[in-house]
């Protein structure tokens, strides 16, 4: 419902400043696609979440759900992202699946939901894997993976120009 509320916000945002363009049958597909990606992220997700439990299951680390555990798994996850990003745009097998999110000739809120629905079966999850073995906790690199989504969200307008300092952080 967040989602919606900033993507309607934008819109108007962009109606009223005229800074950029909104294709609103651009943005359909953005969404139908978001939203299928969601369906299959259920029927699927199963999949590579007992994948992360079965690879905890033989973990190298016990190292539990502490505030340092925490913080390096934040990095870690951070880590394991850019990998696949990475590989994503570079290995044809992921780029199969990836290119969806950058079919857009648009780049607004709608576009970040503009996800795969092939994503789990097109075994995506596997970078996240050696965080498990090491000994984060499943529910742990899923949490950091969440924020991480939520995050990427924000950076799929360009209604918000540069935002200086803070961005470095970022």
């Amino acid at each position: 419902p967040g989602f919606v509320l900033l993507i309607i916000i934008e819109m108007i945002a962009v109606k009223l400043t005229k800074k950029v363009r909104y294709e609103y049958r651009d943005s359909a597909a953005s969404l139908s696609m978001g939203f299928g990606n969601r369906v299959f992220g259920i029927a699927f997700g199963s999949l590579a979440v007992m994948a992360y439990f079965a690879v905890y299951n033989i973990r190298l680390f016990n190292l539990g759900w502490t505030w340092p555990v925490m913080a390096a798994c934040f990095f870690a996850e951070d880590l394991a992202y850019y990998w696949f990003h990475r590989i994503a745009h570079e290995r044809r097998f992921f780029w199969a699946s990836h290119i969806v999110h950058h079919s857009s000739q648009h780049y607004n809120l709608t576009t970040a939901l503009r996800q795969t629905w092939t994503g789990t079966l097109g075994l995506n999850f596997i970078f996240w894997l050696p965080l498990v073995y090491i000994g984060f906790p499943p529910l742990m690199v899923l949490m950091f993976s969440s924020i991480s989504l939520v995050y990427q969200f924000w950076i799929h307008t360009e209604l918000i120009d540069r935002m200086g300092p803070f961005e470095w952080v970022f």
